[in-house]
């Protein structure tokens, strides 16, 4: 059986995550719940019967569309829909502040469930910098929320959601496709000094693992 490529790996992984959110583009929010529950049965079955283990990252995505669904019929029950994107934004913020914080930072994880092996573990420079781009995230988070947050306030509810639904995705999607850039953002840390005494190695090789 071909061996399905890393970034397949991981839109299974994070397929509660994806679901939710198409769910949510789809107009579908209230049915995101059930639906992440009917996901993470059918694929925790299936990887338990495959053998293939329960990664951290796994439990992370999943967990937090879980989370975000029943947030969101929390949201829509009692705030107003200009103020309804805010507590998503925050909870990922937080996920991600926390996810820095650990032994391996998130991104690392995810970065490395990409790669199909773990880095060197004497490569405390690259610790650092996926420590550094796990905060970065988190405040990328923090400064959607809070631009929200400010648009509910100041403007009518039909400007702020034609914004929200601008800005938010347009603005995913930098930050998504920055991360395929990681090695020329690793040497751009480098040079400003940010990753330690370890700063002088070289930067990890491109992912060939994609396919």
């Amino acid at each position: 059986m071909k061996r399905p490529s890393a970034l397949a790996m991981i839109a299974l992984d994070a397929g509660g995550l994806i679901l939710s959110w198409v769910l949510g583009v789809l107009g579908l929010a209230p049915y995101a719940t059930i639906a992440v529950i009917v996901f993470m049965a059918g694929d925790g079955l299936r990887r338990w019967y495959c053998g293939l283990g329960f990664p951290r990252v796994w439990w992370l995505f999943n967990g937090l569309a879980l989370v975000l669904a029943i947030t969101d019929l929390i949201v829509v029950a009692w705030l107003p829909a200009a103020y309804e994107p805010i507590p998503a934004s925050l909870v990922f913020a937080v996920v991600f502040a926390l996810g820095a914080s650990g032994r391996r930072p998130i991104v690392q994880e995810i970065a490395e469930q990409r790669r199909g092996a773990p880095f060197p573990p004497e490569r405390h420079d690259l610790r650092a910098f996926f420590r550094l781009y796990s905060w970065i995230w988190a405040l990328y988070f923090f400064i959607r929320a809070g631009l929200y947050l400010w648009f509910a306030h100041n403007l009518s509810p039909e400007r702020a959601h034609a914004l929200e639904n601008m800005i938010g995705p347009v603005s995913l999607f930098v930050m998504i496709m920055s991360s395929f850039r990681g090695q020329a953002l690793f040497q751009l840390a480098q040079r400003a000094g940010l990753l330690g005494q370890r700063a002088g190695l070289p930067a990890p090789a491109p992912d060939r693992t994609r396919g």
